[in-house]
């Protein structure tokens, strides 16, 4: 049923654009793991993969709560909306858009951020250590920030910062945890200095570049 205020057309290319975020996370896995050893590409390809399942049910049980919640503060937002509660027959303030379609729109940008830093622990770290890491990630990091630069009375947005495309939110927050994770573990065990792995499937990686280009679209 529409709601009073709706756009179709804002409708119709918000969910295309969430269409075409979604589908980048897939195309890192391909990019990813066509750019490792053929011992290690499931492992590396499941860790993009887990990133649409895990980090999906934690943005809609508390993760858009804490980052679009408006009764937190500068730093943090708060549970009003978690699990979505009351979201279900309202559009999003600000926008012609319902609600529910603005919590999958931001949670495309929640999962890509989980998986892109998969990239520096490729063959290096457990699907399981990975699992908890991002479980613990996507709420301690991403949620807290996404609410500095796009959530209400989020301190980078009251301070004049725009961000139209997560260059702070996504990028800057996952090159940063990535750069420290690759530090804490290390180089990768068994590669000699005179030993240069090839990758494992350069169409795999070729065809990941394609959809991550196509997807950037959203």
């Amino acid at each position: 049923m529409a709601m009073e205020g709706m756009d179709a057309g804002s409708v119709a290319w918000v969910l295309t654009s969430s269409a075409l975020v979604l589908l980048m996370t897939p195309g890192l896995a391909f990019f990813y793991g066509g750019l490792v050893q053929g011992s290690n590409v499931l492992n590396t390809m499941m860790m993009s993969v887990i990133s649409m399942g895990v980090t999906a049910v934690l943005w809609i049980s508390i993760g858009f709560s804490l980052a679009f919640g408006s009764g937190g503060g500068a730093l943090i937002g708060d549970l009003g909306y978690a699990g979505l509660a009351g979201l279900e027959s309202k559009l999003w303030p600000g926008t012609s858009l319902p609600a529910l379609l603005f919590v999958v729109f931001q949670m495309t940008f929640a999962i890509i951020a989980s998986a892109i830093i998969s990239g520096s622990v490729a063959e290096r770290m457990r699907f399981s250590a990975y699992v908890c890491f991002i479980c613990l990630w996507s709420v301690l990091v991403y949620a807290p920030v996404c609410h500095w630069v796009w959530g209400p009375g989020g301190w980078m947005e009251e301070i004049g910062v725009k961000d139209f495309a997560g260059g702070n939110v996504v990028h800057e927050t996952t090159a940063v945890s990535a750069l420290v994770l690759a530090i804490l573990l290390g180089p990768r065990l068994g590669h000699g200095e005179s030993e240069k792995p090839a990758p494992h499937n350069v169409p795999f990686a070729i065809l990941g570049a394609a959809l991550l280009w196509f997807g950037w679209s959203g």
